[in-house]
């Protein structure tokens, strides 16, 4: 690796980020109406992969305690996002899942994420997303690498 490659990664950074303030989408009425932190979007996206979660993993995950997990999805569960019910073969595990709009809001969340990528990468040529895309992807294969590796170091 080159010795300015921490310095070549910095000033990525910092064009990821000029380009995320060039192109806001505009902001969606439910933000406002919901109020949602980014801790729980996180959590809603989270739900949506792994489907219904006992809530000790969600509290692991989002590296919080019981107390603190309990309220995040309460107020979820409050603007009808999310449910929490007992599993039929253990009572005392509770599990959290999206509800119909949990789902519809994290679609739409993705929805406005792709449109405003969509945007963004329609100023390049196809030659250019091409290479953009082979970036990307030796990209996530390295990351992917590396993630393996601790695992097995673990």
């Amino acid at each position: 690796m080159p010795a300015d490659a921490g310095d070549g990664v910095d000033t990525v950074l910092r064009h990821l980020a000029d380009l995320i303030h060039l192109h806001r989408p505009e902001v969606p009425p439910w933000v406002a109406q919901t109020d949602l932190t980014f801790g729980q979007l996180r959590l809603l996206f989270k739900l949506r992969r792994a489907g219904p979660t006992p809530m000790g993993h969600l509290a692991g995950w989002l590296g919080v305690g019981m107390a603190t997990v309990t309220g995040v999805v309460e107020r979820l569960e409050h603007h009808g996002l999310v449910v929490r019910a007992h599993r039929e073969d253990d009572r005392r595990v509770v599990d959290c899942q999206l509800t119909a709009a949990g789902a519809a809001l994290v679609a739409e969340v993705d929805g406005l994420r792709a449109d405003a990528l969509r945007q963004v990468l329609s100023s390049l040529s196809s030659e250019e997303l091409f290479e953009f895309d082979l970036l990307l992807t030796r990209v996530i294969d390295r990351a992917g690498e590396r993630e393996r590796e601790l695992a097995r170091a673990r």
